[in-house]
């Protein structure tokens, strides 16, 4: 008899025990996906890991961590080829959100973020931020070499700008640190002069989940924002 019942009982302590290694995460993670992809308003739905360690802690909800990838996303009043949110430990509950089909969380999930701006979205800001004309900009790693013009003498020639990108209170800033003037480089005191307003700024505050920059680096071909965002809400809430 006993034997019987060890048989009958065998294959469901084996669905039991892989369910959280195979169903139950890729049910969440699809449920978080769909969440942030309505609430950002993006085409394409993102890429979504979760962790639990160990995997039986997610059966109470328990995550240690996680990531969401966006690819090819507006963020406010920035285009982002790649934005990755590297999540903090954090709670779900798991059977409200199987019974519901929508995330149902303890509280706002929070994390580490990483944007990827490319260097076309760079140029498109700085001239919208700049007071002098820009006809492109390259990046370039660890810089930015903006294309430009300037006056000596009544006459004006086309220059190279060199910068790095940085940040000053929530915006993006550029502030030149060389010049070459018709392929002659021009010495620093007379650049200084002749550069005075051609830094530009581009505001950051419309980036989603109340997210704040914290540093930004200059790469080949784009640049890196970092910060934190400390609110991504997710669904519902209980009692909510």
């Amino acid at each position: 008899m006993r034997s019987v019942v060890a048989a009958v009982l065998a294959p469901v302590l084996l669905v039991f025990l892989i369910g959280p290694y195979t169903f139950l995460p890729t049910l969440l993670e699809y449920a978080v996906a769909r969440d942030v992809k309505a609430r950002l308003g993006i085409e394409k739905q993102p890429d979504v890991e979760l962790k639990s360690e160990p995997p039986l802690r997610m059966l109470a909800g328990e995550f240690s961590g996680g990531r969401v990838v966006m690819k090819n996303t507006d963020l406010g009043n920035v285009t982002a080829t790649r934005a990755r949110i590297d999540l903090d430990p954090f709670d779900i509950d798991v059977w409200a959100t199987m019974r519901e089909g929508r995330v149902v969380a303890r509280e706002p999930l929070s994390g580490g973020i990483r944007v990827a701006v490319p260097e076309s979205e760079v140029s498109r800001l700085a001239k919208a931020g700049s007071e002098v004309p820009i006809e492109g900009l390259d990046v370039q790693e660890g810089g930015v070499i903006a294309r430009s013009e300037v006056s000596v003498l009544g006459r004006r020639f086309p220059a190279s700008i060199e910068g790095k990108p940085a940040l000053r209170d929530g915006e993006l800033i550029f502030e030149p640190q060389g010049l070459t003037a018709a392929g002659v480089r021009v010495p620093d005191e007379l650049a200084d002069r002749l550069l005075a307003g051609t830094s530009f700024e581009y505001p950051l505050d419309r980036l989603p989940y109340q997210t704040t920059i914290t540093s930004v680096e200059a790469q080949e071909g784009r640049i890196i924002l970092s910060g934190r965002v400390p609110s991504v809400p997710l669904g519902a809430y209980p009692g909510g």
